[in-house]
């Protein structure tokens, strides 16, 4: 099994925004994700609403076209938007002022793209390329009532230390899972981080999916019981590099 017939069942007509969180692996499904439904022939639309690495200096990514419209980084106006072609479209606004990077779309023009690309993919959130992270106050940016939130975890992460080398916000993190600084991450981390109402998915309405990803790093894996403790309706167990191998994909505990 691949992502697109994982996620896209989750979706509503099979169609809209799918909006990705979390750490340690977000921008791989999202690619991966994006060059599944290309070659099938869809249309479809990847951007962020925060920072993107430009694809074009990173290996391994999807043949795609860039668009960048910078009047698309402030709330909607009177502005054409891109219409749609085959393939994967990458719209971004602007280069980033840190270099590598481009920066994503003001969220609310996210839904009037919806009009025009069947499926929208967005990366709604940054982790600094760490397997774990705590959203702060501001976080995630997610555009206007999403049809999927994927949040995406990195089991590399257990048996580490809770530190700024593994935990994007780590004392954030603590306050959120109970799991002191310096301490060993557990599944039971993991398992808080999913479920508290300014975890993983913040903010997220509608139906969810989580991608517990590096099950190739990982000291153990969860088992099928741990993996139904999880508040979401789809959970993959995977990893997605060099490719995307699921070892694992079943049903949550949706609260």
């Amino acid at each position: 099994m691949s992502l697109a017939p994982a996620l896209l069942p989750l979706l509503p007509g099979g169609a809209g925004v799918i909006a990705f969180v979390g750490a340690g692996g977000k921008t791989s499904a999202l690619f991966h994700l994006a060059a599944e439904l290309a070659m099938e022939g869809r249309p479809v639309l990847l951007t962020s609403t925060t920072h993107l690495m430009d694809p074009r200096g990173e290996p391994g990514r999807p043949p795609l076209t860039l668009v960048l419209r910078p009047e698309l980084e402030a709330p909607p106006g009177d502005c054409a938007l891109p219409l749609a072609v085959p393939g994967l479209t990458l719209l971004m606004a602007r280069p980033a002022t840190e270099p590598g990077k481009l920066k994503g779309l003001h969220p609310a023009w996210i839904p009037a793209l919806r009009g025009a690309f069947a499926i929208v993919l967005v990366e709604a959130d940054g982790s600094r390329r760490l397997p774990l992270k705590a959203p702060a106050d501001y976080e995630p940016v997610l555009p206007p009532a999403p049809d999927l939130v994927v949040g995406v975890v990195g089991l590399s992460s257990l048996g580490r230390p809770l530190d700024g080398r593994t935990v994007h916000r780590p004392e954030r993190f603590s306050e959120l899972t109970g799991c002191a600084l310096g301490e060993p991450l557990t599944w039971d981390h993991v398992v808080a981080l999913a479920h508290h109402p300014q975890g993983l998915f913040k903010d997220a309405p509608g139906p969810r999916a989580m991608i517990l990803n590096q099950a190739d790093q990982a000291t153990h894996l969860p088992t099928a019981s741990q993996l139904a403790e999880l508040p979401a309706d789809r959970v993959l167990l995977t990893t997605l590099q060099p490719a995307v191998r699921i070892l694992a994909c079943g049903p949550g505990r949706r609260p």
